[in-house]
């Protein structure tokens, strides 16, 4: 008898050959699901202000000095997870039409200048994530602020609402909110001009010639049907948004209100584009961390005393979260493991809500 152990599991680890944009790529989250998706065997558009790491030097030394928090995200991944050679069968290459012989090496990643609150930066970054790798399959809205506790001089002193500058409010919303909305416009616009992605390992770019590749998902069921079995009916995959949320997406804090709101919104964002979409093969969902030890928190080490043991006391795992266990969520959320997910939200919290 067969091992079937492929049929359930399929390649929840890979996502080979999948190209996807990170918004705010060169820290924190972002940085660190761009290397995941790079391990997973993905291409990847590192998306933000300035591809240079902030500074992190409590979170660098509670996460350990061999994690590399210097080194330029896009940097990083193409000396550690360099594209296959051009001349492998495995490698996505862009070929000259002129010379068929003609090739030239396609990078894992590169880095795209982007203000996610500016609707033709989001417009350019999809752009030029087209124009390197000749599509976009996953989308991740990460891009966020925690304007109220960010700031060099934040002290730990609860700020109330009536205390609060609009300016707060309207800086968060514009990259919280409207960042992630035009992310999901921007991106939902390509993955409805393009062939969806074929699953289970099948390259677009993998094929004989450019014809068979583009009509793949027209001629080959089995390319999209997740049980890899002809007999049932065959489902399109087109695109893949991940929104990253927050555990105050689902609860209050005081002191952090517009953050709040902001991280809410992007619940209900998601849970209304997964409805708008399903339809068209979209999967839209959330991953809502705890507290994770990046470079937001660092001026929260750095100024308020005793908030290390505190955020520790929050979490009944008893720590705060670490980067690439958000990534893993990341990863998962974008591959075949999650073939019949939309509209979720998926908490990684060491046991936050739970409480």
């Amino acid at each position: 008898m067969a091992d079937t152990s492929a049929a359930f599991l399929g390649n929840i680890a890979t996502l080979r050959d999948k190209v996807a944009l990170v918004t705010g790529g060169s820290s924190g989250l972002g940085r660190a699901i761009c290397q995941a998706y790079a391990a997973a065997g993905a291409y990847v558009v590192s998306a933000d202000l300035s591809p240079d790491v902030p500074s992190q030097s409590v979170v660098q030394q509670k996460i350990g000095k061999d994690s590399d928090l210097v080194t330029p995200t896009v940097e990083l991944i193409n000396k550690k997870w360099p594209a296959p050679d051009p001349r492998t069968k495995d490698s996505l290459s862009v070929h000259d039409k002129s010379n068929t012989h003609a090739v030239e090496t396609v990078q894992r990643a590169m880095f795209v200048q982007c203000d996610v609150g500016q609707e033709d930066h989001v417009r350019r970054a999809v752009q030029a994530c087209v124009e390197r790798y000749g599509r976009l399959d996953v989308m991740v809205n990460n891009a966020g602020i925690s304007a109220e506790t960010t700031t060099q001089t934040y002290t730990g002193a609860s700020t109330r609402t009536h205390e609060t500058d609009v300016s707060i409010l309207d800086r968060t919303l514009a990259i919280n909110v409207r960042g992630v909305w035009l992310g999901t416009k921007h991106a939902v616009q390509q993955f409805l001009t393009q062939k969806p992605h074929p699953l289970w390992g099948q390259s677009p770019w993998n094929t004989s010639n450019a014809s068979e590749a583009s009509q793949l998902s027209d001629t080959n069921p089995s390319a999209n049907n997740l049980s890899g079995n002809p007999s049932e009916t065959s489902e399109i995959h087109r695109g893949w948004i991940i929104n990253i949320a927050s555990i105050l997406s689902s609860v209050g804090l005081a002191g952090s209100t517009t953050y709040c709101a902001s991280k809410g919104a992007v619940l209900q964002l998601t849970r209304s584009t997964a409805l708008e979409y399903a339809a068209d093969g979209i999967h839209i969902n959330a991953i809502q961390p705890g507290f994770v030890d990046t470079h937001i928190l660092e001026s929260m080490y750095q100024n308020v005393p005793g908030i290390d043991q505190t955020l520790k006391t929050l979490h009944p795992w008893g720590r705060t979260g670490r980067p690439e266990e958000i990534a893993r969520m990341a990863v998962y959320l974008a591959g075949e493991g999650a073939s019949w997910v939309t509209g979720s939200s998926m908490v990684v919290d060491g046991g936050y809500l739970a409480q």
